[in-house]
């Protein structure tokens, strides 16, 4: 089974990952004041739900969390949700004062979010004050249901190891006097494992974790550093780990018999219990950098073996506290898991390049107690000599400023890439007393700008200004890839030759090397305010803090940024890749202002005509905020064919491929290629595409046509501002490549060469056929192509091209040429003698040469799910389809022909969809009552028999006036249905795709002219006609097709290109229940949307 999530934001996003169901999971937090008794003393504390560490929360991938937070203590309290990426839920990543601001005592607030390409051991804890001493907690992500970890079934997962810090008093009442004081954070009284001190501490004999095992079991552990400003060495005596995932992110396997974190970091480790039965102490001890006064007493627990009698544990030997080395070991010799789930390749072309410098400093304070260099100061920390300020008392968070676009007087957007002064900056001579100017930083709430998408690299550096420090740099809402880390000044000559670019860690918190630097990279995709801290609390008041505002997606093409509604922040959207026999699960969750909808184009949807998605007919739309599952079963289908939005015109920038391979063990039915690419064409507008088609339909004209076409999302060098947009296709000479060929382009059929290069054309719309062998191919909107290319020219560079197939006569076109390069291996560098070869393309009304290309394709007899054509017909259609005229409102202006406006029918009936009824019509054929919603009346004739294709009824407003309804063609269970699609010349002639939803047919013949009942069906290919999902009906002709109506439901008939269908060029198909459980439709699932 195959699961993929689908978000859907201003951009939409498509995470995939691999299962089905997801559930929500929810949880309440009571967070209060409890007292509990530690170390000989009852202090009262706050705690969520009374205990501490607080719940584990346990979900699965792809689950959507729900936290219901009921805020009954004394302080402000938020929670932050560490880790989780917050994929366009930035309102809940919980840190106060940037994303929200607190949750006031009695009152309350529920975060909500999905969690989507994460496994493993988050946590969770209080962002406001220092309350996160007391309410933390682990956050577990399991695989979904049917998968797997990439490594061993463990024979029991053990409960989640927490090591925390406690003071012997109230944690706030410290720090808000070490904020009057301006002093340093006083030390810890005791460390602990899960909120236990161990016996190593006083009174606390029987305040020791256990820990229960059986000798010979592997088990999983994972760990969590919740402590509050202590890095920790964990072990366990006489035993070694594996560590298998760090962060959520799995790693290759790492032996060790010590693990090392930071505040923030998880690390999910396998150990065997392999020793003799008895007991043996695990500890957490110190890891200390620099010379402060610190706890350097351990937390023990125990490990008990099943049986054990031994009363007194095997001791372990931890590492000095200072054991730079051994951490050093640890935090760089863990790599990332290529290929594993959720794994992520590192982005290899930077856009955002930024150098960080940060540690402690002083500020002046007059009124502090504390002194330092002399003078009356307080501790102050910062990034870049930017002191960061949390904008407390603003009335609004960051995130509100951000979304209300008015940012004064609350953030703003200089902070700076480097630093100001070039320096030694872990030289000894810049500590306390070296240089003192410079442990003096100014005040500010400044944030770095992001363009959506854009790839980021960070040199975080650290200083030696006061003293030394390895700090735990976390970022919020996403993780990264650590490329390198080291000692001393970064030297990018000597140390980028270093980066590992094929698998490294991957964190959301780097332990950077106290007086050293690391290299991380992330992509900046995800919108909103995003803070980047030292996750030792005492330091984060301080100033070493950061944020990076991420745009909204904005797309920069032909010279001008606009922002589009797309899927996972890249046009086109994600492949999805399934095998023939997949169960196909997508989870949708449209973050965009629109409805949306999403059709996968061209799957029959046998029995799960609730997943089909065209709005109104199979489902009503999910609405901006809401959700919906897709879930459907692929059988009988090899190839390529592509998903795309069915709600108004957001298909022009949500699209994407669906690739369908072979069951493994089976093979193409030609030779393996090489390799393979798959191609877009699309269109673009300079304008927001929505606005486009409301502008047309608001005039009864036709909406503006495009501004270019484009080729994966490129609109190519031959357009403005476009040299740099061209999409590229490397191969190696000789070698034979399989093309995927896709036109997702709105209302244009294409065209499309590579110079001086032949293609084998060997399926279109995912059914195989006889190979042709063509120089040119033609694509429709909706159709997909597939072809074998060998490069068997000279090397060099080889220009492919799309432009428009024009087959009507319209007053406006865009006439424009899309056009990729392919590119030999071993091609000598571009320049003016050196470009590459341009094919020459047909002349955009080439109708000879498109229906040549349309006709001389032949299915492949035999081949993989081949359909033999159903010989006797139970149903017979006569279709006429083509544009019309509605009439123009009393006192309204309107553009379209004759002063009319524009409309199109089928049969003479304009199709309507049934917006703003109380179901789909879908569901009104379920329930059995279509009554207001459709009738079954759509007609098999049309209402006159005249020259269809005669130019002089072009405009004869006799007839070109259809009326509006919303009718369906009744068609019996397995009913064998023949229709003859014949254009007409009503307002202009054209070439129209027919795209028919649930079902292939079967091309019988095509045409030109008026159908003839008598001489045309002797044309008939009964032997081995083209199948495909949508036909190209020739310009002022006809197509014949056929097929068997063997999937119950309501399934779209209607032109493909996107202009049309609002003005009624469909209908609809309701084909009845068969006699069997297993051929009537089943229910509705429980998430479909309501209208």
């Amino acid at each position: 089974m195959k699961s993929v999530v689908f978000r859907l934001l201003w951009a939409i996003a498509l995470l995939a990952s691999s299962l089905a169901s997801a559930a929500i999971v929810e949880y309440t937090f009571d967070v209060g004041n409890y007292t509990v008794e530690r170390l000989c003393n009852p202090l009262v504390i706050t705690a969520v739900n009374g205990s501490l560490p607080g719940p584990t929360i346990n979900v699965r991938e792809g689950d959507t969390l729900v936290v219901h937070v009921l805020n009954n203590s004394p302080y402000n309290m938020t929670i932050h949700w560490h880790g989780i990426f917050q994929l366009l839920t930035a309102w809940y990543d919980g840190p106060e004062f940037v994303t929200q601001c607190g949750i006031p005592p009695s009152g309350n607030f529920t975060y909500k979010f999905n969690i989507i390409d994460q496994e493993g051991t988050l946590w969770w804890h209080a962002h406001s004050t220092d309350l996160r001493a007391t309410v933390y907690g682990a956050l577990i992500i399991r695989p979904r249901l049917g998968h797997s970890y990439p490594f061993s079934k463990p024979y029991q997962e053990l409960p989640p190891i927490l090591f925390g810090e406690w003071w012997n008093r109230n944690v706030v009442d410290i720090e808000n006097e070490i904020i009057e004081s301006g002093g340093p954070f006083p030390e810890s009284n005791a460390y602990t494992i899960n909120g236990l001190p161990g016996d190593f501490y006083t009174c606390s004999q029987n305040q020791t974790f256990q820990l229960k095992v059986r000798q010979g079991k592997v088990y999983l552990m994972r760990i969590i550093n919740s402590a509050l400003n202590t890095q920790l060495f964990f072990k366990i005596a006489n035993h070694n780990f594996t560590v298998v995932a760090i962060d959520a992110t799995y790693t290759n396997a790492y032996a060790t018999d010590v693990i090392v974190a930071g505040p923030g970091h998880t690390v999910d480790v396998l150990f065997r219990a392999n020793q003799p039965v008895g007991s043996y102490y695990m500890a957490a001890s110190p890891y200390h950098t620099v010379n402060f006064t610190f706890n350097n007493i351990p937390t023990r627990g125990i490990l008990v073996y099943e049986n054990s009698t031994s009363a007194s544990p095997v001791n372990v030997t931890m590492p000095i506290n200072n054991d730079t080395d051994t951490a050093h070991r640890f935090f760089t010799n863990i790599t990332g898991l290529v290929g594993g789930p959720h794994w992520v390749p590192v982005p290899l072309d930077v856009d955002e390049s930024m150098f960080i410098t940060f540690g402690l400093g002083m500020a002046s304070c007059l009124t502090c107690t504390f002194t330092q260099l002399g003078l009356r100061n307080r501790f102050s920390a910062s990034m870049n000599n930017e002191s960061f300020v949390l904008p407390s008392g603003r009335g609004l968070s960051m995130l509100e400023a951000f979304y209300n676009q008015n940012v004064s007087g609350v953030y703003t957007r200089d902070f700076p890439d480097n630093p100001p002064l070039v320096f030694d900056y872990t030289s000894q001579d810049t500590a306390t007393f070296g240089l003192p100017s410079l442990a003096y930083a100014p005040k500010s709430t400044k944030v770095k700008t992001l363009r959506f998408n854009s790839t980021v690299q960070v040199v975080f550096q650290n200083t030696a200004i006061l003293a030394p420090e390895n700090h735990p740099m976390h970022i919020h809402g996403f993780n990264f890839h650590v490329l390198a880390q080291g000692f001393g000044n970064y030297n990018a000559t000597r140390d980028e030759p270093t980066f590992n670019l094929v698998n490294p860690q991957i964190r959301n918190t780097i332990s950077v090397p106290a007086a050293g630097w690391a290299v991380i990279r992330f992509v900046a995709n995800n919108p909103g305010i995003w803070l980047a801290h030292c996750h030792f609390d005492a330091h984060l008041p301080w100033g070493l803090s950061m944020a990076f505002e991420v745009s909204n997606m904005k797309i920069q093409r032909l010279c001008n940024e606009q922002e589009i509604t797309a899927v996972n922040g890249i046009l086109p959207g994600p492949t999805i890749r399934v095998r023939e026999g997949d169960t196909l699960v997508v989870h949708v969750f449209n973050k965009s202002p629109y409805n949306i909808t999403i059709h996968w184009h061209g799957i029959f949807q046998f029995l799960s005509a609730w997943a089909d998605g065209p709005e109104y007919i199979t489902q009503c739309p999910i609405q901006p905020g809401k959700s919906y599952t897709y879930k459907f079963t692929i059988t009988g289908q090899e190839g390529t064919l592509w998903w795309h939005a069915h709600s108004s015109w957001i298909r022009a920038t949500a699209y994407g491929a669906l690739i369908i391979d072979t069951r493994r063990g089976r093979f193409f039915p030609f030779p393996k290629p090489h390799g393979e690419a798959i191609i877009l064409l699309g269109e673009w507008w300079s304008a927001d595409v929505v606005e486009v088609e409301r502008l047309g339909l608001s005039t009864g004209s036709s909406p503006p046509v495009s501004d270019a076409y484009t080729i994966n999302g490129l609109p190519g060098d031959l357009y403005q501002c476009s040299d740099n947009q061209t999409y590229t296709l490397k191969v190696v000479q000789e070698k034979t490549y399989l093309l995927r060929i896709i036109n997702a382009a709105m209302n244009n059929q294409h065209f499309f060469k590579i110079a001086n290069h032949k293609m084998t054309v060997v399926a279109v719309d995912a059914t195989y056929t006889k190979p042709y062998v063509t120089d040119v191919l033609v694509l429709a909107p909706g159709h997909t192509t597939d072809v074998l290319f060998t490069a068997d020219q000279s090397v060099g560079y080889y220009y492919m091209a799309a432009n428009p197939y024009i087959s009507g006569r319209v007053l406006r076109v865009d006439n424009t040429v899309t056009r990729g390069i392919v590119v030999y291996a071993g091609a000598n560098g571009r320049s003016e003698s050196n470009t590459p070869l341009m094919p020459i393309l047909p002349v955009f009304n080439d109708n000879p040469t498109a229906h040549k290309f349309y006709t001389n394709l032949t299915s492949l007899v035999g081949g993989p799910h081949w359909v033999p054509v159903p010989t006797n017909v139970d149903e017979h259609m006569f279709v006429t389809f083509g544009l019309n005229l509605e009439p123009c409102p009393e006192n309204a202006l309107c553009k379209g022909p004759l002063g009319q406006r524009l409309s199109a029918s089928m049969n003479n009936e304009s199709f309507v969809l049934p917006a703003n009824k109380s179901s789909s019509m879908l569901e009104a054929f379920y329930n059995k009552n279509p009554n207001g919603i459709y009738t079954v009346d759509f007609p098999d004739q049309p209402p006159m028999e005249i020259d269809y294709t005669s130019q002089n009824i072009s405009l004869d407003t006799s007839l070109l006036f259809a009326p509006k309804s919303t009718k369906v063609k009744r068609l019996k269970f397995n009913s064998r249905v023949e229709i003859v699609l014949q254009n007409t010349a009503f307002i202009t002639v054209e070439n129209h795709p027919i795209h028919i939803h649930g079902f292939n047919f079967h091309v019988l013949a095509q045409g030109f002219g008026n159908y003839d009942p008598i001489n045309d069906p002797k044309k008939f290919n009964l032997v081995d006609p083209q199948i495909r999902n949508t036909i190209a009906v020739p310009v002022g002709g006809w197509a014949v097709i056929r097929f068997r109506a063997n999937n119950p439901g309501i399934w779209m008939a209607h032109c493909h290109l996107e202009t049309h269908l609002p003005l009624g060029l469909g209908f609809a198909f309701e084909v009845e229940n068969g006699p069997t459980s297993s051929t009537t439709l089943p229910p509705p699932p429980a998430d479909l949307p309501k209208c």
